[in-house]
């Protein structure tokens, strides 16, 4: 179905685990192929696909992960301009599409931080989508894992395109399900939270959620 990414009830939620890849085994984040940190390259790709929200979301476990991501959140102060992405190789409508682009991009959006609310519970990222849902309850969350900073944007573009009700996430060859790069609509995050022990991947099977192959690995 076709999906309209300004939908201001659609958030971006970059949730980061009790044991995040993006913070790296030595408290610091880890580095991207550009040199960008993964920290910062996971919120560049949640911007590319969402570039109308306002705000993008931090889910986090602990307050020990505050203090490790602490000072690389000072450079995304209202008046930062958008980091960019990894430069590829472009066609010529391609270039000037990304110029149109830049002439109208200001801002980074605001960065919000989510506590879980139980965080001596052990539910695992359950703790990070709860938590976001009792803060906004209406709307529906484009989520991207800690475990996959590096994710292209197009694979979250997929999402979009072939989202539905009430909730996708991607699937990969061996048949294993990856609900922590999906779309979770209200009522999927109702049956998670009245089902918690369930865990996600049962959430979206209860659900009968739609399950997609990326495109691009």
């Amino acid at each position: 179905m076709e999906y309209d990414e300004r939908d201001p009830l659609l958030k971006p939620l970059l949730l980061i685990g009790d044991q995040s890849s993006l913070i790296g085994t030595h408290k610091e984040p880890l580095s991207s192929p550009s040199d960008k940190t993964a920290f910062s390259y996971a919120l560049s790709t949640l911007h590319t696909v969402l570039r109308s929200a306002p705000t993008i979301y931090i889910s986090l476990h602990s307050e020990s992960q505050l203090e490790d991501i602490g000072p690389h959140l000072s450079k995304y102060s209202s008046s930062t301009q958008t980091p960019l992405l990894p430069s590829e190789p472009e066609s010529e409508s391609e270039s000037q599409d990304q110029d149109h682009h830049h002439e109208h991009e200001h801002q980074f959006p605001e960065l919000e931080l989510i506590m879980d609310a139980e965080p001596g519970r052990d539910i695992g990222p359950a703790a990070g989508l709860l938590a976001a849902h009792a803060l906004h309850p209406n709307a529906k969350w484009l989520v991207l894992g800690c475990d996959y900073p590096l994710l292209p944007p197009t694979a979250l573009q997929q999402l979009l395109l072939e989202y539905e009700n009430p909730v996708t996430c991607f699937v990969y060859g061996s048949g294993i399900v990856e609900p922590l790069i999906g779309i979770w609509s209200p009522e999927a995050l109702e049956r998670l939270k009245g089902d918690v022990e369930r865990g996600l991947s049962g959430v979206v099977e209860d659900v009968g959620g739609k399950l997609i192959r990326p495109l691009r690995k």
